[in-house]
């Protein structure tokens, strides 16, 4: 091991330990949607483990230390811990998993207890947003397979044909396809250019500008900068590819969860609720 990268090292951990502390408390503040949790430490840094003398504050601490747990763990918005009490045993007397209503999102109506049929996706957006996955992972797998290609996608500026190039040789893109034309190789430019023409599909005028660059010393720097720069490119795409696979595939996920509860028609009523009927006097 290296003994010289330990202070590189510690110092790296000693940045990422505190940002990974602050990023946890903004996801729990994001999920929640309150500063309970983050007040309720900073009360804890001061005052160590001190109960709160008066009981009414206390009960109200835990009151909403308990809805705060609720809204964390089940990722259901209720706005009371009554409510929460009140879905839970709804869920539990329909079958309802909280992970589906909390899939729902802003389509379940937390206080009706039921799904908010106008704000449904229609099947159009829900096939927009499956080819949105699609397109994602077409954009990933190309990504993924040019970042680890030891070939720079080039273009010639004469003809605005796109090609593919190493220091040694230049192919066409169909090349990349079975039964594709040949490449180019700096060993074909002593053979006519019509005869690499008709082997590589390269145009004759295109063989002698490619022949000239193989040739030339500082191709192979070139090329080397190139692939860099394309495999940062690369690297980019496949992070866009991923959030919008997961963007897609989430909002499919609640569009598909919120119709097949809304499908089940289930009375938002508690189980042991009663009509009030007036029978008269």
């Amino acid at each position: 091991m290296d003994f010289a990268t330990l202070p590189s090292l510690s110092s790296f951990l000693s940045i990422a330990a505190p940002s990974l502390i602050c990023m946890a408390f903004i996801w729990v503040i994001w999920r929640t949607e309150s500063l309970h949790v983050l007040m309720h430490r900073l009360w804890q840094l001061v005052h160590g483990k001190q109960e709160i003398t008066d009981p009414e504050v206390r009960a109200f601490i835990d009151e909403q230390t308990s809805l705060i747990s609720f809204r964390l763990f089940a990722g259901v918005k209720v706005n009371s811990l009554e409510q929460a009490r009140q879905l839970i045993q709804w869920a539990k007397h329909n079958g309802v998993q909280m992970r589906a209503l909390s899939m729902c999102g802003e389509l379940f109506d937390v206080e009706l207890r039921q799904i908010r049929q106008h704000k449904l996706p229609s099947h159009l957006l829900q096939g927009l947003r499956l080819a949105g996955v699609a397109v994602g992972m077409l954009l990933f797998i190309v990504s993924t397979t040019a970042l680890f290609h030891d070939q720079a996608f080039l273009k010639l500026k004469a003809t605005q044909r796109t090609f593919a190039a190493t220091a040694n040789h230049a192919k066409t893109l169909r090349s990349v396809l079975p039964f594709g034309p040949e490449p180019l190789r700096i060993d074909d430019c002593s053979q006519p250019a019509s005869l690499n023409a008709a082997r590589t599909s390269f145009t004759e005028r295109e063989v002698g500008i490619l022949c000239s660059v193989l040739k030339d010393k500082d191709t192979a720097a070139f090329i080397k900068d190139s692939l860099k720069e394309q495999r940062w490119t690369c690297a980019l795409l496949i992070g866009f590819a991923i959030w919008l696979c997961w963007i897609s595939f989430l909002a499919w996920a609640t569009g598909y969860v919120a119709r097949h509860l809304a499908a089940r028609r289930l009375d938002p009523s508690l189980p042991d609720s009663q009509l009030a009927l007036d029978f008269g006097s």
